[in-house]
């Protein structure tokens, strides 16, 4: 099958990012963090973005970086390659003090002692919460500007999205933009060995 790369310049969507919004990458993207990405933004600042990347899984338990979750096989992401040390969370759970709303149902942060409870007595679990080290961030404007060459789709998606299947995530975030975009399931991983 041959694959007409000019598609990919011609498609593009014209969702602005905000928080709660989620960006999808482009089936061409070589990147080590962001090939196939899929990108929760949780922050906005003057046109400056912060993310995590939902399907970027690390080879590292939650366990392995933080005292108190030894018990916990909960898997930790690679949010981005900002901050790598930095330990970010999000999760369904509003009552947690210090957390911060981010869209309905999905809060970012807060007590760590209080997640670690809710954890081990089950509340909390993959189903409901991710942990990520690092971010992805944009200067101002520069997110606008990979949108605008067609590097990203920006969507909604539902909450249970946010949690999904990381292996399967970015084929189907696609099911969120619209048939138009269904094209680049097909797209291979390397477009040279087609």
């Amino acid at each position: 099958m041959n694959f007409d790369l000019d598609i990919l310049r011609i498609i593009s969507n014209d969702v602005k990012p905000a928080i709660g919004k989620v960006l999808i990458s482009e089936p061409l993207l070589n990147d080590f963090y962001f090939g196939r990405s899929v990108v929760f933004l949780i922050d906005e600042h003057e046109d400056s973005f912060m993310g995590l990347i939902l399907n970027n899984p690390s080879d590292m338990l939650l366990k392995d970086v933080i005292d108190g979750f030894e018990a916990s096989e909960m898997p930790l992401f690679v949010g981005g390659p900002v901050d790598p040390d930095i330990l970010y969370y999000i999760h369904t759970m509003g009552n947690i003090p210090g957390s911060e709303k981010i869209s309905e149902g999905l809060y970012f942060g807060g007590e760590l002692d209080e997640i670690r409870i809710l954890i081990k007595t089950g509340v909390l679990n993959s189903s409901n919460i991710r942990f990520f080290l690092g971010n992805s961030g944009w200067a101002p404007g520069q997110l606008t500007e990979e949108i605008s060459f067609n590097s990203w789709l920006v969507t909604d998606v539902n909450l249970d999205f946010i949690f999904y299947n990381h292996e399967l995530m970015w084929q189907e975030s696609l099911k969120f933009v619209g048939d138009r975009y269904l094209i680049w399931k097909n797209f291979p991983i390397d477009p040279d060995l087609n």
